[in-house]
């Protein structure tokens, strides 16, 4: 990289009988929580409360995206930080996306539904719908479920539009080493609209 932090080896769950899974590195990272997920620095220009994170660095949408297509095709993953749960929300997150889109072949088309998931409400742990149950705990307080979502809406946005840049070739094709992985579920879980 120039001068920032690379993509750094992440660290590999073992269950036993079972394939590993790719947890983040970012783990060590000072950040604040909100549901037992790390408020991680995001590499974006989007409006939000998330810290910024100097260009050339990796951030947490980085690691989600680059495990992505590894993570769904393990049964279980551990959650040993916030940033572990960061990153699980978002790949599941990026599982609902690659759903979403699975049968717009137009890079526009995909642009105008990726801005639509950006402005949709979201559940957020303790809800009903929330589907990642007890993996989170749920918010002790209205200021912290409104974190929860600020930080979320903002990580959402952002890991939509730099999820079209992997899923879309310059020619506005799709992707077939991408696309390929839009039918698998992470962890065997869907995330659902409201």
């Amino acid at each position: 990289t120039t001068g920032g932090r690379a993509l750094s080896r992440p660290r590999v769950f073992l269950a036993r009988g079972k394939m590993p899974a790719y947890g983040s590195s970012l783990g060590e990272i000072e950040a604040a929580e909100a549901c037992g997920a790390a408020l991680l620095p995001l590499r974006t220009k989007k409006r939000g409360p998330a810290q910024r994170s100097p260009e050339g660095e990796v951030d947490i949408i980085d690691e989600a995206l680059t495990y992505y297509r590894a993570n769904v095709l393990f049964a279980t993953f551990s959650m040993s930080t916030g940033a572990d749960r960061t990153m699980a929300y978002l790949t599941l997150f990026i599982g609902y996306c690659m759903k979403l889109l699975d049968r717009v072949g137009d890079v526009r088309e995909a642009q105008r539904k990726v801005l639509e998931v950006g402005a949709r409400p979201f559940a957020v742990p303790g809800d009903p719908e929330w589907v990642l149950g007890t993996m989170f705990p749920a918010p002790s307080s209205r200021t912290e479920s409104d974190a929860f979502k600020a930080y979320f809406k903002q990580a959402r946005e952002e890991t939509a539009e730099r999820l079209l840049a992997k899923l879309y070739k310059e020619d506005g094709t799709k992707n077939k080493w991408w696309a390929m992985f839009g039918k698998r579920k992470f962890m065997g879980l869907e995330m659902k609209d409201l």
